[in-house]
């Protein structure tokens, strides 16, 4: 079975949306729609500092900047 689920985020924070398929980086102001197979959930967090202006693209793949980067 497959769920589909609508999030969309208001506030001054950005979120991390974690699912079966990986993780995504929502600002506020943005909606997104994820899906759910079986057993899967979904979670969501808070994510970094307060925001005065989001960046664009609202929904991202979520990358770990302060993760060292490889040459």
């Amino acid at each position: 079975m497959t769920t589909i689920v609508h999030i969309a985020v208001s506030g001054n924070k950005q979120v991390l949306v974690t699912t079966q398929a990986g993780q995504t980086r929502m600002q506020p102001g943005s909606h997104h729609t994820f899906t759910v197979h079986g057993e899967g959930e979904i979670s969501v967090k808070e994510l970094g500092d307060f925001l005065s202006a989001p960046d664009l693209p609202l929904v991202r793949p979520f990358v770990d900047e302060s993760a060292p980067v490889e040459a």
